[in-house]
């Protein structure tokens, strides 16, 4: 557990505090170490060599647009000091009393199919009012878990890998700054790229850390989704799984959580009785059924990105037709072309699904 250490003023703080974790050499595990030993990261400074220049510190606290939340600080999130990675600090844009509502995270493929998509907005929605729902702002699941939540008050809360001055994936761009305008974003870097493996771990480290339960939604094997549902599982986290079909590869890792004995679910209900808001229930919507909310999301108009979106669970052409934003006239013709190279087939009522075979 992370001490609550001497505080002198906050500008102070956070200055010793940046300096010391940026200093050659000063990793987490060691910063923690010195700070236990010294109580503050000010008399820290005197133990270590080259420590990182306050000057250039206090130069690159002022160019960040955004805010600084201590680890010492009542409103960070107590469960990440469960971690001996807890990081020192977090920068945020937002409104930082999103902190203190409970946490549910939504994570799941970035290739999404059509219904996954449709299956995160709409739990994101019916859950937002609840919850506040957490993310990392990547493409598919991520993308529409905070659509969906964005409806609600205070609700969105994306955690990401790199710094405010580079927004990934670039197409997110708008999101980021809807999410920052009405909710949360969070970083455990102040700026700069997700050069390296590492800075995604870290970020799904904290998804792991700060949330409560944790929804899966379309998930392969060996996934960065399932690492991260593997990390809150150790971390007492309540992980829940939309199943889907065996014959998507998309599904194999989050089927094999409920075969591992995850909470499977089907709908916002599901949900709540397992997070122990069942007295709740009675105010929210009486849609059970996993169906979307507001305007779908644009995929691009490639072939790949029309099978990317397929799955054993049939589509129509008018609702591919909307996702795509194409007439369905010129869907028709790239339905035509898909079919006759096999990639897919129609079942008995006229719909489109993936052909496994």
């Amino acid at each position: 557990m992370i001490k609550n250490f001497r505080a002198m003023t906050l500008n102070d703080v956070v200055l010793d505090w940046f300096c010391l974790i940026n200093t050659r050499g000063v990793g987490l595990k060691t910063f923690w170490a010195l700070l236990s030993t010294y109580e503050t990261a000010s008399e820290a400074l005197k133990h270590v060599e080259n420590p990182f220049s306050k000057l250039e510190a206090e130069k690159r606290l002022k160019r960040m647009d955004c805010e600084v939340i201590l680890a010492n600080d009542k409103i960070f999130p107590k469960s990440l000091k469960r971690s001996k990675f807890c990081p020192p600090m977090l920068f945020c844009k937002g409104d930082k009393n999103v902190l203190f509502r409970r946490m549910l995270a939504i994570i799941g493929a970035r290739n999404a199919s059509i219904n996954g998509q449709k299956i995160a907005r709409n739990l994101a929605h019916n859950l937002a009012d609840k919850f506040a729902i957490v993310s990392g702002l990547a493409k598919g699941i991520d993308t529409n878990a905070h659509i969906g939540s964005l409806d609600g008050k205070q609700s969105a809360v994306a955690i990401v890998p790199f710094g405010f001055d580079n927004i990934y994936p670039k197409e997110n761009q708008k999101l980021f700054g809807e999410i920052a305008e009405k909710g949360l974003v969070l970083s455990e870097v102040p700026y700069g790229k997700a050069v390296d493996q590492g800075m995604f771990q870290a970020r799904n480290r904290i998804i792991s850390l700060i949330s409560e339960g944790m929804i899966v939604i379309e998930a392969a094997y060996k996934s960065g989704t399932i690492a991260t549902a593997t990390m809150a599982l150790d971390f007492g986290c309540e992980v829940m799984v939309v199943p889907g079909t065996p014959t998507d590869p998309r599904n194999l890792g989050s089927n094999s959580l409920i075969k591992n004995g995850s909470n499977l679910i089907q709908n916002h209900f599901d949900v709540l009785e397992i997070m122990n808001t069942a007295e709740e229930m009675q105010g929210i919507s009486n849609q059970k059924e996993l169906l979307s909310q507001g305007d779908e999301p644009e995929p691009g108009n490639k072939k790949d990105e029309l099978l990317a979106l397929l799955s054993d669970t049939p589509i129509s052409l008018d609702e591919l037709a909307l996702y795509l934003h194409l007439d369905v006239c010129k869907l028709t013709c790239l339905v035509s072309e898909l079919e006759i190279a096999g990639n897919i087939c129609r079942n008995s009522n006229n719909k489109i699904i993936l052909n496994q075979s």
